[in-house]
């Protein structure tokens, strides 16, 4: 399958279960407290001394923009699903979403001061990364900062049924030590990392980078 349609049967398939995504996901209260402890993390660093904005990449129906716009954060989403961006301005009418893509983001260079990825790369096979990575690099300021989240494992399940409907999508499982190195080759530090368990409602350990784009001359 090209990147192509990869890239249609993700944004038809978000169309078909937006709604219902929304309301199962309906708010950032599903997430563990280490995953909460590395967001809290996240939004330090790019709001200590950081005036520039952060993009919520892959937003879903804005939950996590939510999130970070309560701590303090200048943020705004985006999501390749049209029908995910209407549930998320809906559903969060003074945040600003639109429909973008992970590889083509709508950022001048170095415009952000902080990019959040969160499950946002797990639809994307290792091959696409350098060129989605290449682009989180673009648009971040130097000393900017990212977050990743990510399911931990080796290749990919595929899904025939999620949030209610039935679908046909991969699903992609990485390690931390491929994410890490596919950071590198675009010119990222990672400075965290933090992994654990699955919990008793997930299938696979989870994981979460944190990434940064070093200044000028360093």
């Amino acid at each position: 399958m090209s990147a192509d349609d990869r890239l249609a049967t993700v944004r038809s398939t978000y169309d078909l279960v937006a709604e219902s995504y929304a309301s199962v996901l309906p708010d950032a209260s599903f997430e563990a407290p280490v995953d909460r402890g590395m967001i809290q993390a996240f939004v330090a660093h790019v709001t200590e001394g950081n005036a520039r904005s952060v993009v919520d990449a892959g937003c879903g129906s804005g939950r996590m923009t939510r999130l970070l716009s309560s701590l303090g954060v200048d943020v705004s989403g985006i999501d390749v699903s049209g029908g995910i961006i209407d549930v998320a301005r809906r559903s969060n009418p003074g945040l600003s979403f639109e429909v973008g893509e992970l590889a083509d983001l709508p950022f001048a260079d170095m415009q952000l001061g902080g990019l959040f990825a969160w499950y946002s790369i797990i639809h994307s096979p290792p091959k696409d990364l350098p060129r989605i990575f290449a682009e989180f690099f673009r648009v971040l300021a130097p000393g900017g900062h990212a977050i990743l989240s990510f399911q931990v494992g080796e290749g990919h399940r595929h899904l025939s049924r999620a949030y209610g409907h039935d679908v046909s999508m991969d699903a992609q499982l990485f390690t931390p030590e491929i994410i890490t190195e596919h950071l590198a080759a675009a010119g990222f530090n990672v400075v965290a990392q933090m992994t654990r368990p699955a919990r008793t409602h997930e299938t696979t350990p989870q994981a979460v980078l944190l990434a940064h784009r070093p200044g000028i001359g360093a």
